[in-house]
């Protein structure tokens, strides 16, 4: 059976369309890097490719930056890990402390992801117009800062 929410209430409330809209964004870039090749690629790495594309992180780091737990950042970098995306690297200044970085693949599978969100904000903007986009990308940043 499929439940059908009322579609008015639907759209009034941000809670359901930003959580479908997220689900449709991960589902797309997940296809797409799934036909570019990386087949065991999940939307779930996403906050940590992005935050790794530039520079190491420890676990710690990328949970506060996305407010994930760290539980959940280690499942997910052990998954990724598992898959040749990232690796370890040990603080030469603290032994106990380690950071994670991407491998070569994982740097190609980073690029990969970040021409997928950049082809979905083009055909976003052709299709809402360049004021339409800039204007709701600007609202939702708004929207965030007020959680943080």
């Amino acid at each position: 059976m499929t439940i059908r929410l009322n579609t008015q209430l639907e759209f009034e409330n941000i809670f359901v369309t930003i959580t479908k809209l997220k689900r449709k964004l991960d589902a797309q870039i997940e296809a797409e890097l799934h036909w570019r090749g990386y087949k065991n690629f999940k939307s779930s790495y996403l906050p940590i490719f992005i935050l790794l594309y530039k520079y190491p992180s420890t676990v710690v780091q990328i949970a506060e930056a996305y407010g994930i737990t760290k539980q959940g950042i280690s499942k997910l970098s052990k998954e990724m890990m598992a898959e040749g995306f990232i690796k370890t690297l040990v603080n030469k200044e603290d032994r106990r402390s380690t950071h994670l970085l991407l491998t070569a693949k994982g740097k190609r599978l980073a690029t990969e992801a970040r021409k997928c969100i950049k082809k979905l904000n083009e055909n976003y903007k052709s299709l809402l117009g360049f004021n339409k986009f800039d204007n709701m990308n600007d609202m939702l940043v708004s929207l965030l800062a007020l959680h943080e």
